[in-house]
């Protein structure tokens, strides 16, 4: 450090600063309560009969992300947004808050269409393509994207539009 920047540091030192609270905070992992019949899954169909009934409850678009163990096996669900009747916002952040939260080692994300056709729109795909490429970078691979129709659902894992993990090849 030279002789300038040692003075500037002084002067800083013997200005009074303004007194800013800091707050501090601290996470807490409080389960809310359970979901019978979460077992681990080897195909999508498996893994829509877990979450079809929570979705059978609503009438608007929401997004529920499963956080998985390296196993495989559902560690927690948690819905990351609910939306209108044809569109729901979710920021990848709230994707993967809780599975950071739940040490998930996969996710898979969830998603119902009201109108009861499970097929993709264009912000579904570049949704899915931002949450794959969000859980590389984390570590959280995203397995699977499903949408869940009135009868059917979607895969993007067995359509091809994900390229991650699949099942048979985890932990």
């Amino acid at each position: 450090m030279d002789d300038t920047q040692q003075k500037q540091l002084e002067g800083m030192m013997k200005r009074p600063i303004p007194k800013k609270r800091i707050g501090v905070i601290r996470l807490q992992m409080v389960r809310e309560g359970c979901l019978y019949g979460m077992k681990r899954f080897s195909q999508p169909w498996e893994a829509v009969e877990l979450v079809r009934p929570l979705f059978d409850m609503v009438d608007r678009e929401m997004v529920a992300v499963m956080s998985l163990s390296t196993k495989l096996e559902p560690l927690a669900l948690e819905i990351a947004a609910v939306g209108g009747i044809n569109v729901c916002s979710v920021d990848v952040r709230d994707i993967f808050k809780h599975s950071l939260l739940n040490n998930a080692a996969f996710v898979i994300c969830f998603h119902n269409h009201p109108s009861g056709d499970p097929e993709p729109s264009r912000a579904d795909r570049l949704l899915t393509k931002r949450i794959e490429d969000s859980g590389r970078l984390l570590g959280i691979p995203l397995i699977d994207h499903i949408i869940v129709g009135e009868t059917g659902f979607y895969s993007f894992l067995q359509n091809g539009l994900i390229h991650g993990t699949e099942p048979d090849s985890a932990a």
